[in-house]
């Protein structure tokens, strides 16, 4: 697993857990960001 992955990962988690929790900043969008970080989050 490499940085982004686990980055991701660690996202998807506390979104899971806590429908509250949001993904705010630049370069967040439907595709992921440049990184794809947020990839398949929504």
């Amino acid at each position: 697993m490499n940085m982004i992955q686990a980055i991701n990962s660690a996202m998807d988690i506390m979104m899971e857990r806590d429908p509250d929790v949001i993904v705010m900043g630049e370069d967040v969008g439907y595709f992921g960001g440049v990184f794809r970080a947020t990839a398949g989050l929504q």
